[in-house]
């Protein structure tokens, strides 16, 4: 929870900027931290999951879908804030432009081939 608490204010800030710049800040992104490299907490019920790596540092997770009923897959790893945002404001720009009535950050990612769906975490979840 420690890192949750100290992380995640100030990159929701950033994050709402990102999406304030691709015009869709009246929608929300589930967004979940953990400094935990097991995945404790809930980052893998997230539209977006952070998994903390080493200070400073963390592996982003997408695909995920709002109602955490869908686990986000590794889009990249061991990566710095700057990275992740710049990563984030990538496809925040696309999901703005392309994306369907109604649909979901994550539903997007999946829906767009940015990622694939991880449907048996037992077997595909590292694939």
């Amino acid at each position: 929870m420690a890192e949750a608490e100290r992380f995640l204010p100030s990159f929701i800030d950033k994050v709402e900027g990102v999406m304030s710049k691709h015009g869709v800040s009246d929608e929300h992104i589930v967004t979940r931290v953990t400094g935990c490299p097991n995945g404790c907490g809930r980052a893998m019920l997230a539209e977006v999951g952070l998994v903390g790596k080493a200070p400073g540092r963390y592996n982003l997770h997408i695909g995920g879908n709002r109602n955490g009923t869908r686990i986000p897959r590794m889009y990249r790893e061991n990566i710095t804030e700057s990275e992740i945002l710049d990563s984030l404001d990538e496809l925040v720009g696309r999901w703005a432009k392309e994306r369907e009535a109604g649909e979901g950050f994550g539903d997007f990612t999946v829906r767009a081939g940015i990622i694939r769906p991880v449907l048996d975490p037992a077997r595909d979840f590292w694939e």
